[in-house]
């Protein structure tokens, strides 16, 4: 095994070690109520969504969370926008960290040269709307797209447009509450369907294509 590889998996180890211990330490449900309970302060309240969408990535929580907090504190109108901006927000702190330890060498030369392929195959904007419109793990997204040749602005409109119907679907859920709860959330069937479907339509036309160059007879 070559020495980066191994440096590599040690530290993702380690990091993914203290990502889980926090993830287990700190209840969603908890923190959010805490947030929840600033919302009669709002400079306070807005400095804690800000502070929840930059942890977020580090305790592993999903995005959804927050947006139901959104959408129960600003109600839909309100909620929106600033679920969308959160989204884009929270995405960048694992991209940039993918971002700086990317490099040629062991796994992450790996994952990355096979990231630069796939964004090759699709272009970069299509790619990331696909992905993040497919029911992925947001922060997985956000790590391949640092891996990648992604740019920023790319990688922020993407999240932005393929964010949207998730995050619509959670502040409308928040904004219905009588009493905040993030207990048992989860996106509904047709939700998943259709922005799963959605997805696999924008990247149908760019595979094919990658297929026929290569002349797979598939």
């Amino acid at each position: 095994m070559q020495r980066a590889t191994r440096r590599q998996l040690f530290g993702s180890v380690f990091a993914g070690g203290a990502i889980l211990a926090a993830a287990v330490l700190l209840s969603p449900a908890a923190v959010l109520a805490h947030a929840e309970a600033l919302s009669a302060r709002p400079e306070l309240f807005a400095a804690a969504l800000v502070a929840l969408y930059l942890l977020r990535p580090f305790v592993l929580w999903p995005i959804s969370a927050i947006s139901v907090l959104v959408g129960y504190v600003y109600g839909l109108s309100v909620g929106v926008p600033v679920g969308l901006a959160g989204a884009v927000l929270t995405s960048l702190p694992p991209f940039a960290l993918a971002r700086y330890v990317r490099t040629d060498d062991g796994v992450f030369g790996y994952l990355g040269k096979h990231g630069d392929r796939l964004v090759d195959a699709t272009g970069e904007l299509r790619g990331i709307v696909a992905a993040r419109l497919a029911p992925l793990p947001a922060d997985g997204v956000a790590y391949a797209a640092g891996l990648s040749r992604v740019s920023v602005g790319t990688m922020l409109v993407g999240t932005f447009l393929g964010e949207f119907p998730w995050v619509v679907a959670a502040v409308l859920a928040g904004s219905s509450m009588r009493t905040l709860s993030v207990q048992g959330l989860s996106s509904g069937l047709p939700l998943v369907v259709g922005a799963g479907s959605l997805a696999v339509l924008l990247l149908a036309g760019p595979a094919y294509r990658h297929l026929r160059e290569r002349g797979d007879p598939a």
